[in-house]
């Protein structure tokens, strides 16, 4: 019998990934590095920013936001309740599976989405950005399924131009609650 693993790093080396995700490499504490994750000029990836070539690419080449593979007819956004109103998300839609993943999965999933109580770094309120995106962490996260979406330009009071990604109607949505997925269909009814 082996004996449990000890450390957290341990538990996130061990975790079943899904085939996608497991494909990606992993920094030095274990958490895979999306296909969308910035990396410094060493190679570092930095999760709390978005590499913008490879988000727009996968926005627009229809790729996960999580594993870099072509996405299925069925496909997740997460987001907060801007995304699920306007249908309309800045980060890239991700196989369900992988978003599933990132949602609940307690070693190696999401710490963003696992801990309520996280927070966007303080110099992003100071970026350009799209009015419909927040500026500070929803209150409350969804997981909103979909059967398409398209790749749309938006320009921002600055003078650019950012990649969001236009979602048809959305076939389920959950909240996210610390590493849970609770039904939340009844809020699409309204």
């Amino acid at each position: 019998m082996n004996p449990e693993p000890r450390s957290a790093i341990e538990r996130r080396r061990m975790a079943q990934l899904p085939p996608g995700i497991a494909t990606r490499p992993r920094d030095a504490r274990g958490y895979p590095i999306s296909f969308v994750t910035a990396l410094g000029p060493d190679g570092t990836p930095d999760f709390t920013e978005l590499d913008g070539p490879r988000r727009a690419k996968a926005i627009i080449e229809h790729l996960c936001g999580l594993c870099g593979q072509p996405l299925p007819l069925i496909r997740a956004v997460i987001g907060g309740p801007q995304v699920v109103e306007h249908r309309l998300a800045m980060d890239p839609p991700m196989c369900v599976e992988c978003a599933v993943f990132a949602a609940t999965h307690a070693a190696a999933g999401c710490p963003f989405l696992l801990m309520p109580n996280a927070r966007y770094r303080k110099d992003r309120a100071t970026r350009p950005s799209s009015p419909l995106v927040a500026q500070e962490r929803p209150q409350t996260m969804y997981l909103a399924r979909t059967y398409a979406h398209n790749g749309v330009r938006l320009a921002l009071p600055d003078g650019s131009e950012e990649v969001l990604a236009q979602c048809a109607r959305w076939t389920g949505l959950q909240e996210i609650r610390a590493g849970e997925l609770v039904d939340a269909r009844h809020l699409l009814r309204k």
